[in-house]
């Protein structure tokens, strides 16, 4: 054990440097925040996990600077379709737009290794903020009289055993399923009633499958499967399962070959070079509490999800977006500790919402034999053939974040909590991205001239007024705002139109913070503003 002379103290203390981790380290640099990350592992877990990531992850990803470096790893897929297990196609979903609203492709497949590696190389921008592998976190105690932050932590070296103390303002459990963290702060997964066994299969190929850029679900009582191209000549398999058998049982050469044949076709088995073979417990379960004072969950140790729609590393990553912001505002920006808890207030009823939908879907793909299947197809088919029905098969947008006292949504005000578009906006004759517009902090944008309240709370917030106008404004037309937009394509001008917004304030995350409306031009900002205090903005994004 390490005296109190080798005691490390940091801002922040991070359990697992894996993306959820080093993101959340990353946004908090971003804000002035240093971080200290350990992880089991001494480098990138070098097997590939999560393979997709949707537009407004995408997104999340623009703002920490890793926009190109994302869209350089993967590549879009566009469509989904539904087969039997002959993979006669019972249905197909493509999608009817190349980006979706937050101005990225909506499903983006990618190799994890390569992707955590990018991460990683993004965060060292940020020298203050650090990775030890090898490392676990053995216990923790809050709130220690005398101490020197708020968490008195105790991390083991794996290698030599030495046990070092580290003092940290914040800890956050981004250790995935079998998280220490949870175990440590009494927080119990509920079981939302799903856990199936299955075989994860993923290869490489010399020549590319003949087969289609979307990807496979197969919808069958006995073998239900998924099948992706993840990126080229790198493929993913994904088989139930029965109760009985093994891994091996399916691996056997015999069986194997069997079992990919569909897609392999002429290709020989033995040109594949299979890069693992692993049974995973897909299983939805959501933790009871997210938050024991100073000390938070993250991804996995959160929330548990079936794959089927590809949301796991979706909503960690929404995660640190919503908690990272507000965590920098609390540490060192003067926002009240209450602000914290609005994480989980926000952030629990959606990611439960998508745990079960994800339910919904693997449960739809193993349904009954027989007169069940027949109807299934007939279903299938006719969805097809109603507009616009594909973009909402495909689509899993975020809800709404729940009510919260960040939160204040009505009949009349319903843009609260939700997550403003990405459009391009044209701002001095230069085409650029919303965001990148809008800067890193809270943002006002509006369609009116700012009103004096608007414009001191704007003052207050560090927020930039930018105006939003369908064409450039006539010469000699200057209004007090710090920016005026030309949103050539009218999203913004349309999404505000139909909520009949004049003025949305933005949070940090892209959320909208407040509305006001054409006929009631008032913020409502007296119980709020001191919620927020006044977050640091966070550092240009070259």
């Amino acid at each position: 054990m390490s005296t109190a002379a080798d005691d490390l103290v940091v801002p922040v203390l991070i359990v697992g440097a894996g993306p959820t981790g080093v993101s959340a380290a990353t946004m908090l640099a971003q804000r002035g925040i240093d971080s200290l990350l350990i992880d089991r592992y001494a480098a990138v877990y070098p097997l590939p996990r999560a393979v997709h990531l949707d537009d407004e992850v995408h997104r999340i990803l623009q703002g920490m600077g890793m926009a190109d470096a994302f869209a350089a790893i993967s590549e879009p897929r566009q469509g989904l379709v539904i087969v039997d297990n002959r993979l006669r196609i019972m249905a197909r979903f493509d999608r009817t737009r190349t980006v979706g609203d937050h101005g990225w492709p909506q499903a983006n497949f990618f190799d994890q290794p390569e992707f955590e590696e990018a991460l990683r190389a993004n965060l060292r921008r940020f020298p203050g903020t650090r990775i030890q592998g090898r490392r676990e976190l053995v216990r923790f105690e809050q709130d220690v009289t005398g101490g020197k932050a708020p968490v008195r932590a105790v991390v083991r070296d794996l290698d030599s055993g030495e046990e070092t103390v580290v003092w940290a303002k914040a800890l956050l459990g981004c250790d995935g399923a079998n998280s220490t963290v949870r175990d440590l702060i009494g927080s119990t997964l509920v079981d939302l009633k799903f856990e199936e066994r299955w075989l994860v299969i993923d290869a490489t190929s010399p020549q590319p499958l003949d087969v289609l850029d979307v990807a496979y679900q197969v919808s069958d009582s006995t073998r239900p499967a998924t099948f992706m191209k993840v990126l080229p000549g790198r493929y993913r398999w994904e088989f139930r399962l029965n109760e009985g058998e093994t891994v091996d049982d399916l691996c056997a050469p015999g069986r194997f070959s069997e079992l990919i044949r569909p897609w392999t076709q002429d290709v020989p088995i033995d040109d594949l070079t299979i890069m693992r073979t692993a049974e995973y417990t897909f299983r939805a379960r959501i933790a009871d509490r997210w938050q024991d004072r100073r000390t938070f969950l993250l991804g996995d140790a959160a929330h548990l999800t079936p794959p089927f729609i590809g949301q796991g590393l979706c909503a960690a990553l929404r995660d640190a977006s919503n908690l990272c912001w507000k965590l920098a505002a609390v540490l060192d920006g003067g926002a009240p500790e209450s602000l914290l808890s609005t994480y989980q207030e926000e952030r629990f009823a959606p990611a439960k919402n998508l745990v079960r939908k994800a339910v919904m879907l693997g449960t739809a793909m193993s349904g009954g034999p027989g007169y069940a299947s027949f109807l299934r197809r007939a279903v299938l088919a006719a969805l097809c053939r109603v507009p616009g029905i594909s973009d909402k098969v495909l689509d899993t947008p975020s809800p709404p974040l729940a009510i919260s006292p960040l939160v204040k949504r009505d009949k009349k005000h319903p843009l609260p909590g939700t997550l403003a578009p990405q459009p391009w906006l044209v701002v001095d004759g230069v085409r650029r991205r919303a965001d990148d517009v809008l800067g890193s902090g809270f943002s006002v944008v509006t369609v009116v001239a700012p009103d004096p309240q608007t414009q001191e709370l704007a003052k207050r917030l560090q927020a930039p007024i930018v105006l939003i106008a369908s064409s450039a404004l006539p010469a000699g037309v200057v209004p007090d705002v710090d920016a005026i937009a030309v949103d050539e394509d009218a999203v913004l001008l349309t999404w505000l139109r139909a909520a009949g917004a004049s003025t949305v304030i933005l949070r940090p995350d892209r959320v909208v913070l407040l509305q006001s409306t054409n006929d009631d031009r008032h913020l409502g900002v007296d119980d709020l503003d001191p919620m927020v205090g006044t977050p640091p903005l966070a550092t240009p994004v070259p």
